[in-house]
């Protein structure tokens, strides 16, 4: 009997399954077109794919990208949200901002809660807890009443400066609990109590626009897992600040889970990966079937952001890995404009009916059709044989919807859209890296997901990477990354106190109760005192500012302002550089922050000891396009499976394998590592 850990992601394309043995280090893997709108349908047909059985398994972790979806197709559920009275447009004022300042035709998108499902409340909570207006329990019961008329499924509750004194939405919930207990309602102050009404209010409304469906989400894969896979153990599920947490804390508060696929391919796998080969600055490059994501380690660590958006103009302010994503995958449409300008994305085909190629009545030309003309995958290939495509299908679409608006060849077609697609990754990369400082030459790029591996060495190219390291599995790289990731939550309690104001005895008193409550949200869980880590941080800004750094915390108890005052200095000039003169401005301690993370099992990657040259998996060659070549050209077909360690070889070349195909231009060369991984070297 098998001790797996499994892990699972849910593509818009494909669910990806692969469970690794803690004994033996086998792996099983299973790829599975995904199942809308019963999604968890490919989670059981891609655990039946692998071989893997659930008393096999002893621990079972979870990328869901159902709140993400919801978010991103506004299909989440009717919310509506109750306010202090008097601040019922801080939704719909948000920050003013445009998406371009030169559109004068330009109008916003719809909000999430349309103005008349935002209701207010007479009360008030003055910025330092006091209560200056006593709440207005009839406005409350009143609210609740309109809601239940108007078939509101969810409801957020978003009093000003609450998060300093919860006392009136605590007692607004309970209000709730008794008029309309069939409706789900979320806090502001339980999922961000902080600063900056329109942050919080953003946060809390999406928190609540998908808790419902991932709530019955969870709850019907995890009855699906006991009863028809026999899994008796823990649901974990990956979170976007790169951890894992419960199935109860994820149902708490399913903002956590937002992108959170990505962000376990990249801490979990890209990461580790880089490490084992040597880097420790990565940039994490994934192309799945409907998104493209860009995220950077930096010193073995993930860039981590406060702040990211799914909407443009909806901020989510809940800690993350920093990610940027477009909507560039496998599947992304190609299209003529108005304007006859040729476009690839953000619309996807996704897994039904999918691209042109899979017979499954698309007709729309797709960046996987592209790939199949111009060679550079094999429809006979295609998940390693599996799945039947047709290239002929892809033609067609390729010359109908493009060739024939402009007079070119499907082939001339493909390579265009091609053009533009790696137009639009490599905007990506860029504002990932230049726009945000980041020099790309100190960096290795590792591809993931099905598509990563046939742009990666181009785009190094453009950007001036060095190298490119190809994992064994990039097509199972979120699956895998999540049973490499630990347990991870996070605490926040509001201080704002002016180092002139600050009483330390009172400081150290909330430090140690968030220690404590974070202590005991692991037990919760199951983590044993000793697979625990406990990191303590305070935000602080100048007392002027409305943001703030991040800073760690010195270990015992806080007696003075000395390193945390240095810590600051070093972030305020790292950001901004500079800093103001002695005296010009107090700082200001604007949160506590506790970070607790749960050291739990995870596989570790073998060296291999099979040795050769490359000839071993060489299995012929096809005509490839190329734009160095200006045209298709002989190349060589490698087996991934068949290269041994060591084995060495030049561009161009394919290297194909069940979970994806990694495209060599001519001028780079290739090196099989100890651990089965791609190391490419890219030239000029």
């Amino acid at each position: 009997m098998g001790k797996f850990i499994v892990g699972t992601d849910i593509g818009g394309t494909f669910t990806d399954v692969i469970g690794i043995d803690l004994e033996t280090g086998e792996q099983r893997v299973g790829k599975v077109p995904s199942t809308p709108p019963t999604f968890f349908d490919g989670v059981i047909n891609g655990l039946e794919r692998a071989g893997i059985s659930g008393d096999e398994c002893i621990s079972f972790r979870h990328g869901a990208t159902v709140s993400t979806n919801a978010i991103l197709e506004r299909k989440g559920v009717k919310t509506g949200l109750i306010t202090t009275e008097g601040f019922r447009d801080v939704l719909g004022g948000g920050r003013a901002e445009r998406i371009s300042a030169f559109e004068l035709d330009w109008d916003p998108p719809p909000l999430i809660i349309p103005r008349r499902d935002v209701l207010t409340v007479q009360e008030r909570i003055g910025p330092w807890g006091d209560v200056l207006v006593p709440i207005n329990e009839d406005h409350v019961r009143d609210a609740a009443r309109k809601f239940k008329k108007r078939g509101i499924q969810s409801i957020a509750i978003v009093y000003m400066d609450s998060f300093m004194n919860p006392e009136h939405e605590r007692r607004t919930e309970e209000i709730l609990r008794e008029e309309c207990p069939e409706i789900d309602v979320t806090c502001s102050y339980k999922v961000r109590p902080e600063m900056l009404e329109f942050e919080r209010t953003t946060t809390t409304v999406l928190n609540a626009y998908v808790s419902p469906i991932l709530k019955d989400y969870l709850r019907g894969l995890s009855n699906r897992l006991r009863t028809d896979w026999n899994y008796k153990g823990q649901l974990l599920l990956t979170t976007s600040g790169g951890g894992i947490v419960g199935m109860e804390e994820a149902i708490k508060m399913p903002a956590r889970t937002f992108h959170s696929s990505p962000v376990s391919g990249a801490v979990g796998m890209a990461g580790y990966i880089g490490s084992l080969a040597g880097f420790n600055n990565i940039i994490a490059f994934e192309t799945g079937g409907t998104t493209n994501n860009v995220s950077m380690i930096y010193q073995g660590q993930p860039a981590i952001t406060h702040e990211w958006k799914i909407l443009w103009n909806v901020p989510c302010c809940l800690p993350s890995v920093d990610t940027v994503y477009i909507g560039a995958g496998g599947g992304s449409i190609g299209w003529v404009d108005r304007g006859n300008i040729l476009n690839v994305g953000p619309h996807s085909m996704g897994a039904v009916p999918g691209p042109a190629c899979y017979g499954m009545g698309g007709d729309e030309p797709t960046n996987t059709d592209c790939q199949i003309v111009l060679g550079r995958i094999s429809p006979d290939y295609f998940l390693g044989g599996a799945m039947e495509v047709y290239a002929d299908l892809s033609r067609k679409a390729l010359k109908e919807k493009i060739g024939d608006k402009y007079g070119w060849t499907a082939e001339e077609a493909a390579y265009n859209m091609y053009k533009v697609a790696t137009s639009n990754l490599m905007m990506a990369l860029r504002l990932q890296t230049v726009a945000r400082g980041w020099d790309p030459r100190e960096f290795a790029i590792v591809p993931y997901g099905g598509g990563g591996a046939l742009y990666a060495v181009d785009l190094a190219r453009e950007v001036g990477v060095g190298t490119v390291i190809v994992p064994p599995l990039p097509g199972y790289a979120s699956a895998f990354g999540a049973t490499r990731v630990d347990i991870k939550h996070e605490f926040t309690r509001p201080m704002h106190k002016s180092e002139n104001e600050l009483n330390f005895d009172k400081l150290n008193a909330e430090m140690d109760d968030l220690v404590a409550e974070a202590v005991a949200t692991l037990r919760s869980e199951g983590i044993a005192d000793k697979n625990m880590m406990i990191q303590r941080f305070v935000d602080v800004k100048y007392f002027s500012q409305s943001s703030y750094f991040t800073v760690d915390v010195p270990e015992g108890e806080i007696r003075d302002l000395n390193t945390i005052s240095e810590n600051f200095l070093v972030a305020m000039k790292d950001r901004y550089g500079y800093v103001l003169p002695p005296g010009h401005d107090q700082l200001e301690i604007v949160n506590l922050r506790v970070i607790a993370w749960g050291i739990v099992n995870k596989p570790v990657l073998k060296e291999f000891i099979n040795t050769g040259d490359s000839k071993k998996g060489l299995k012929g060659y096809r005509k490839v396009y190329f734009e160095e070549t200006k045209g298709f050209t002989d190349t060589a077909i490698y087996e991934r499976s068949l290269l041994p360690t060591g084995a060495t070889f030049s561009g161009p070349a394919i290297v194909e394998q069940p979970d994806t195909t990694t495209v060599m231009p001519p001028g780079c060369t290739a090196t099989v590592d100890p651990y089965g991984n791609l190391i490419i070297k890219v030239h000029k």
